[in-house]
């Protein structure tokens, strides 16, 4: 499914030494050749990573 335009979100666990990360994206930004550009932001706890979660969805993200 295309989600293309959409705020949207989802949530990766253990990459590398990352405990857990998030990629975002605004529904707006665009790479170069018109590709979605996703946000990432790191969290090391689940209590940090559930606020920044529960913050995207109040705001309008569908996570995926």
């Amino acid at each position: 499914m295309n989600r293309t335009g959409e705020k949207r979100f989802y949530i990766q666990y253990g990459v590398a030494k990352t405990k857990y990360l998030v990629s975002y994206h605004d529904g707006i930004q665009k790479h170069k050749d018109g590709s979605d550009f996703f946000g990432i932001k790191i969290f090391k706890n689940k209590k940090k990573l559930k606020i920044f979660t529960d913050d995207l969805k109040n705001n309008g993200y569908i996570e995926e």
